[in-house]
């Protein structure tokens, strides 16, 4: 495991992305393969090489809040790495959980952010319930259809489960 998150470390710092950021990047993938969700851990790494390498993701996003009233806040994840905006983005709906009961963070113009539990981990571990979901790119006919037009739409829910165990769903269709 080790050996797997230094290779992504390295992929994500070769293309400017900072040590922290690459760092919970890398944890996100790696935590993905160890969950047996290889379909979007380290499989992914060459993808994530080839958009940096293209411009087609900014490896120093300026992420900003752009909307924020209370326990709700919008970012603006300026074409960043999922896997760098989706955590800030789980981090502040904790912090609003924490101060108002509920956060909910909505983000906007950024890209694929790895599995959906890893972000309900984060909260699950803080003793909050956790929410994560997001919508993808038209990869499904509809019945009687000739052409995509659905997504698979991953949606993720934790729950602290004191001494019985936490329970981390996270699915798509």
């Amino acid at each position: 495991v080790a050996s797997i998150k230094q290779v992504c470390q390295q992929t994500f710092l070769h293309h400017g992305i900072q040590e922290e950021d690459s760092d919970i990047a890398a944890d996100v993938l790696t935590a993905s393969d160890m969950s047996g969700i290889q379909s979007h851990g380290i499989a992914r790494l060459f993808t994530y090489h080839c958009m940096l390498k293209e411009g087609k993701i900014n490896p120093r996003p300026k992420i900003e809040i752009v909307r924020s009233r209370g326990s709700n806040a919008t970012i603006d994840g300026n074409n960043g790495l999922g896997l760098v905006v989706g955590p800030r983005a789980m981090k502040l709906a904790i912090e609003r959980a924490a101060e108002f009961g509920c956060g909910n963070v909505a983000v906007r113009n950024t890209n694929h952010y790895g599995i959906a539990g890893w972000y309900v981990e984060q909260a699950v571990k803080r003793g909050f319930i956790g929410t994560s979901m997001t919508n993808t790119s038209a990869l499904v006919a509809p019945h009687r259809a000739m052409d995509r037009v659905l997504g698979t739409n991953p949606i993720a829910m934790g729950f602290p489960g004191g001494e019985r165990g936490d329970i981390i769903i996270d699915m798509a269709t």
